[in-house]
């Protein structure tokens, strides 16, 4: 009965060996292919489009990844990015990965940023409008969720659109007085050069963002993201 115990199990073992390496196999492909057609999605923020994309780009081309940018909302962008229908978005604040969801942050933060309150010339500009049921602001999504805030919080009039752009020009064209939108503080000199005022309210880091079935990126991304900012300081220094 040993005797036909050691057979089998000789019998077996360079099957199983087969099998495992079978498996190591499928899964060093599916790990590979995990990581191609790597989709970032990117919200409609001019400081986005300039800045932080062209230096995300760079830093998965210095990982060796080839990728592709998907406009998105942005709270589509997040829903698309948590049910791994993307890879990752440009930026975003720190405050949406979350231990429920899977979203993951790569340090090192790209920059800070704020949710800023901006007001038409000559109109009230202060936080108390927020409380004010006479007035009306037009603000992007996830607004509710950076500002840490429910819809029972605020008694003013909150009007959400999906693109940054498309809430500046009602500013703008007259149709708002007020809005909220995020900003790294870059976009300062436009807000005084059309004469809008404005206040931040909340802070945040600004960062990247990945699914976490890219977390094995995490490591040799920080360390491009981290040379491409020194690249940038380097830059604005001379």
């Amino acid at each position: 009965m040993k005797k036909a115990r050691v057979i089998i199990t000789k019998s077996v073992s360079p099957l199983f060996c087969l099998l495992t390496s079978m498996f190591i196999l499928t899964t060093n492909v599916k790990a590979q292919n995990n990581d191609s057609n790597f989709i970032i999605g990117e919200l409609n923020h001019p400081r986005i489009i300039s800045f932080y994309k062209p230096l995300i780009a760079q830093a998965y081309r210095d990982i060796g990844l080839d990728v592709t940018f998907e406009k998105v909302g942005g709270e589509r962008g997040l829903r698309l990015l948590n049910e791994g229908m993307t890879d990752a978005d440009v930026i975003r604040y720190e405050v949406v990965a979350q231990p429920d969801n899977n979203i993951v942050v790569v340090p090192p933060a790209l920059s800070n940023g704020a949710s800023f309150l901006l007001c038409i010339r000559g109109a009230q500009c202060d936080k108390s409008v927020l409380q004010n049921p006479d007035k009306v602001i037009a603000v992007t999504t996830r607004f509710f969720f950076n500002m840490h805030v429910n819809t029972t919080e605020l008694n003013a009039n909150i009007f959400e659109f999906d693109d940054f752009n498309h809430v500046i020009s009602l500013l703008l064209n007259g149709r708002f007085d007020y809005a909220i939108l995020p900003s790294d503080y870059s976009e300062k000199a436009i807000f005084e050069q059309t004469k809008i005022e404005y206040i931040p309210l909340v802070e945040h880091k600004l960062v990247h963002v990945i699914h976490k079935k890219h977390t094995h990126l995490i490591d040799r991304l920080s360390a491009a993201i981290e040379r491409q900012l020194e690249k940038e300081k380097r830059d604005d220094a001379n």
